[in-house]
Parts: C-alpha cells; structure tokens; sequence
C-alpha cells in the first residue's frame, strides 16, 4: 500500500528514502561551514547511498550532497565517513566521541547511534508512534527510547497488522 509503513531490513537513505540493504551501501554525512559571526557550525547528518550503490547512480550526486552546490550556498563543505565506520563497538566510541566533542548536534549524533547501534530499531521507529497510540507498548524509557523488548513487540505488531491487512 502506498505510504504504509514496513519493517525494513538495512536502513532507510536520509535522501531518497529507499532501502540502504547493508554496511557497505550506505555513507553518513554532513555538512560544515561558517555562521554568521565566523564560528565553525556543522549539520545536516544524514545516512544515504554510497555513490556506487545508489538508486540514483545515473545522476550527477546520486543520494549523497552536491559538494559544489554546498560550496556555493554558504561555503559548506560536505564531509563524510562510510556507515561500517558507525557499526560495532568501534562504532559506538567514535559516535560517543562526536557527542562529547561536540562534532555535530547532539541529537542527530543519538538518532544515528540508535538507528545504526540499537537491534531493530531502524525497522521500527518509523512505527512506534502508531503503536504507542494503539497501546501495543508504553515506552519504559522515554518517546524515542524503546528496550529491545517494546522493539520486538513492535515488530511481531506490525507483522500481524500486516498479515492481517494482505489477508482481507
């Protein structure tokens, strides 16, 4: 069904919102430039296709930022490092290091560690809105924050909802 929700197996690309299928077709960038009073001022996370695996590989940029474009919108410059960098415990200290340095917003830094380091979440927090309306979990942490419990159930939910639905 068009604009259904699905439980996804990889990660979702933060540019053309298909499937990123494994480690290495996926890239996470950012953005780094200037503010107004000079000061270094870095955003724009997103997970996206590496440039060779992208649906969009016929086109100039693919899924990835146009690093000219950036450049001459406000002197940007894109940086980047290759998703397998973020996964594992390797993963999780530099993504742990990037918040204590304050590399980037913290808050995009977190989303990433969740959807890259956390089991399940990346297929499910998409969904979880609609189950905690359903009342199919009740968040034990916080909005946002779900055991690796609340995510399962949050699957085999979906799952059912899903079967249930193709079935009719």
């Amino acid at each position: 069904m068009p604009g259904e929700k699905i439980i996804r197996s990889g990660w979702r690309c933060d540019s053309c919102g298909e499937l990123v299928s494994d480690l290495q077709a996926g890239w996470v960038e950012w953005l780094a430039a200037e503010d107004a009073r000079g000061k270094p001022k870095v955003s724009g996370l997103r997970l996206v296709h590496r440039r060779n695996t992208s649906p969009r590989w016929r086109e100039r940029y693919d899924c990835q930022y146009n690093a000219r474009d950036e450049f001459r919108k406000n002197r940007g410059i894109v940086e980047g490092l290759a998703l397998d960098r973020f996964a594992g415990p390797d993963g999780l200290m530099l993504l742990l290091s990037m918040i204590a340095e304050h590399e980037l917003p913290a808050q995009e830094l977190i989303e990433l560690a969740k959807r890259v380091q956390i089991p399940g979440y990346e297929a499910v927090h998409e969904l979880v809105y609609d189950a905690v309306s359903e009342g199919v979990i009740a968040p034990s942490i916080s909005a946002g924050f779900y055991l690796q419990c609340e995510i399962w159930d949050v699957m085999k939910w979906a799952k059912y909802r899903s079967s249930a639905k193709t079935s009719q």
